[in-house]
C-alpha cells in the first residue's frame, strides 16, 4: 500500500528525518527513515510492536545514536545524541510511557530538577515553587508544588512530565502512549491539555495505538513497518482501515468477537465460583465463570476489579467468602498455591510485576515450566530452549533470537511473551488484566485469537480491561465492578459502552432514583 505523495506540510519541519537507519548487530530497527514533522502540528507515529517507533523516538531524544542518516531540528542538524544536548541546545523532551519520576521527592523538585534556581547545591524553594506552580497553572493542574509525587494520581503524574519539559522550554514533545495507563476522563485532561500546548505553537509527536484518539488529535499520520517508512497521510485524507493496513501489511479481519459462537452452557459445577467474596478494595463479590468462557470485567481504577483478580490469585489476601475451582474449595495463599491449580494471573504492570528484566526472552518464558525440564537434578537447557522456540513462535514474539535480553523487545512483544510463559502451565482458569496494554492492532488481533482458542479448548479466562471496545469484543458476559462491589452482569451481546459506563460510574442507580 502507498502513501499520496505529498508534502508533509507547508510550514517549515520542526524535526526532519532523512536516511535514518540503527542497527543492533544484525537486527536491523530502522532502516533508510525519512520523516517530516511540521511545526507547531501534532503528528502521530503508528506502527506495530517492534516496528521501531520506539527506536526512532529515543533517536530524537537522545536516548540512542543513529547507525547512519540525519536529524534536523529547526533546520539545525543534532551531533551529539544525548538526552541534555536535545533538550537544552535542539530544545525536545521526551515524556516516557513508564512514569519516571522520583517519588519521595515533592512535585516542584521534580518538575525543576536540573533546572532550580539559585546556587547549588541551595536552591531557592520559593522562587522554585513559584515557578512550578506556573507551570501547574497553565497545565490546569491544581496541585500543591510542595506536595509529595506519589500522592498523586497517574493522569497528575503525566501532567508533572510534561510540566517539566515546559520548565526547560521544550519546544518539541514527544509523547510515547501517554495514555495506555490512564482512564477515561484521566485521558480526556491530558487531551485538553495538549489541545492548549498546539496552540501556543508546541510541536508534539504522538506514540499511539489507539486509532480514536490519533484522529481525534493528530493533524499528520506516519506508519512504520518493520523498520521502515511506509506511509504518510493527513489524518483528514485517511481511514483508520487504510492505517491499519499500512501497519500489518495486509487487511486485518474486523470481527474477532464471540458472539458468533453460543455462549457456554453453565454446568453444575462451574471453573470458577465466587461467593461472597471480600477483601481490599472489594467485598462480598458473587461470580461465576464456566469452562469456555470469557468474563469481561468492567470498572474504573478505584473499582476493585484488579484486586480482586490478586485475591483469587493469591497475590493478595482474601479476608471473607468462599472460592471453588471445578467445584472443589479453592483458596491460594499465595501466587504459588494458584499456580500449582494452574490458574494464571498476566498483571497489568507489565514492567514492575511481570517481566524478569535481566533475563532472556527463553529464560521469561521458561521460568514457570523448569521442573518439567530437569534430570537428574539438571536442566535440559537444550529442550527448555525448543520450547521456548515453539512458544515464541506460536504467539508470534517478534525476535531474533529467543536468547535476546527481553527488555529489548517492544512492549506488545514483551506482553505476548509473558502470556507464552503462562500458557507453559497448560492453565484452566486465566485471570487477565489490561492484557493489551500498550499493544498495537495486529499484536491485538493474535491476542483476540490467542483467546478464543483458549476458550474453545475449555480454558475459563476472566479479563479485567479499561478498554471497553476491547471487552465488547472478546467477552461472553461483562461483568461490572463499582466501589468494591459487583454491580451487574450483563450479556455481551446485549452490552453496549453506555450501559456498562452506567454501571460503572453508578449512573443507572442515579435514573432510578430519578
Amino acid at each position: 500500500m502507498t502513501s499520496p505523495a505529498t508534502n508533509a506540510a507547508s510550514t517549515a519541519a520542526a524535526v526532519e528525518v532523512t536516511g535514518l537507519s540503527k542497527h543492533f548487530g544484525a537486527v536491523r530497527a530502522l532502516q533508510d527513515v525519512n520523516l517530516s514533522v511540521p511545526a507547531g502540528s501534532l503528528t502521530a507515529v503508528m506502527g506495530e510492536n517492534g516496528a521501531g517507533k520506539s527506536t526512532l523516538m529515543k533517536i530524537l531524544a537522545g536516548l540512542d545514536t543513529p547507525t547512519s542518516g540525519t536529524v534536523r531540528v529547526n533546520g539545525e542538524p543534532v551531533r551529539r545524541y544525548d538526552p541534555a544536548t536535545l533538550l537544552s541546545r535542539h530544545r525536545v523532551a521526551l515524556v516516557p510511557q513508564e512514569l519516571a519520576l522520583a517519588q519521595d521527592r515533592t512535585v516542584a523538585e521534580n518538575i525543576m530538577l536540573g533546572v532550580e534556581p539559585g546556587s547549588r547545591p541551595f536552591p531557592d524553594r520559593g522562587r522554585m515553587n513559584e515557578r512550578a506552580a506556573e507551570l501547574l497553572d497553565r497545565l490546569g493542574l491544581g496541585v500543591d508544588p510542595r506536595r509529595s509525587i506519589r500522592h498523586l494520581d497517574a493522569a497528575s503524574q503525566q501532567l508533572v512530565i510534561i510540566a517539566r519539559s515546559l520548565a526547560r522550554e521544550a519546544r518539541v514533545v514527544i509523547l510515547d502512549e501517554p495514555t495506555s495507563i490512564l482512564s477515561p476522563s484521566e485521558s480526556e485532561r491530558l487531551f485538553e491539555v495538549i489541545r492548549s500546548l498546539q496552540t501556543d505553537g508546541v510541536t508534539m509527536l504522538y506514540v499511539s495505538h489507539r486509532m480514536p484518539e490519533v484522529f481525534a488529535l493528530s493533524q499528520h499520520v506516519h506508519v512504520l513497518r518493520d523498520g521502515r517508512h511506509v506511509g504518510h497521510w493527513p489524518t483528514a485524507e485517511v481511514t483508520p482501515d487504510q492505517v491499519v493496513a499500512a501497519m500489518v501489511g495486509r487487511e486485518l479481519a474486523a470481527d474477532f468477537s464471540r458472539h458468533d459462537t453460543p455462549a457456554p452452557v453453565a454446568t453444575a459445577a462451574p471453573r470458577l465460583r465466587v461467593r461472597g467474596v471480600s477483601g481490599t478494595g472489594y467485598t462480598d463479590v458473587d461470580l461465576e465463570v464456566a469452562p469456555g468462557e470469557v468474563v469481561g470485567l468492567a470498572g474504573l481504577p478505584d473499582s476493585g476489579r484488579i484486586e480482586l483478580l490478586r485475591g483469587i490469585f493469591g497475590a493478595d489476601p482474601v479476608t471473607g467468602g468462599e472460592l471453588s475451582l471445578d467445584g472443589k474449595a479453592f483458596t491460594a495463599k499465595s501466587p504459588r498455591d494458584a499456580i500449582a491449580a494452574r490458574v494464571a494471573y498476566l498483571p497489568g504492570e507489565r514492567r514492575q510485576q511481570g517481566i524478569l528484566p535481566t533475563m532472556s526472552v527463553a529464560d521469561n518464558v521458561n521460568i514457570l515450566a523448569l521442573n518439567r525440564r530437569q534430570r537428574f537434578g539438571l536442566l535440559q537447557r537444550r529442550a527448555l530452549r525448543r520450547d521456548a522456540d515453539a512458544r515464541a513462535q506460536e504467539l508470534r514474539v517478534k525476535t531474533s533470537t529467543t536468547a535476546q535480553g527481553i527488555t529489548q523487545l517492544s512492549g506488545g512483544n514483551q506482553q505476548k511473551a509473558l502470556l507464552a510463559r503462562w500458557l507453559s502451565i497448560e492453565p484452566r482458569l486465566m485471570l487477565l488484566d489490561e492484557p493489551t496494554r500498550g499493544v498495537d492492532v495486529g499484536a491485538k488481533a493474535e491476542i483476540y485469537r490467542l483467546f478464543r482458542n483458549l476458550a474453545d479448548k475449555g480454558v475459563a479466562l476472566v479479563v479485567s480491561s479499561s478498554d471497553l471496545p476491547e471487552l465488547l469484543t472478546v467477552s461472553d458476559r461483562i461483568a461490572v465492578m463499582a466501589a468494591g462491589a459487583l454491580v451487574g452482569v450483563i450479556p455481551a451481546a446485549e452490552a453496549t459502552e453506555e450501559r456498562v459506563m452506567a454501571l460503572a460510574t453508578g449512573a443507572h442507580t442515579m435514573k432510578e432514583k430519578a
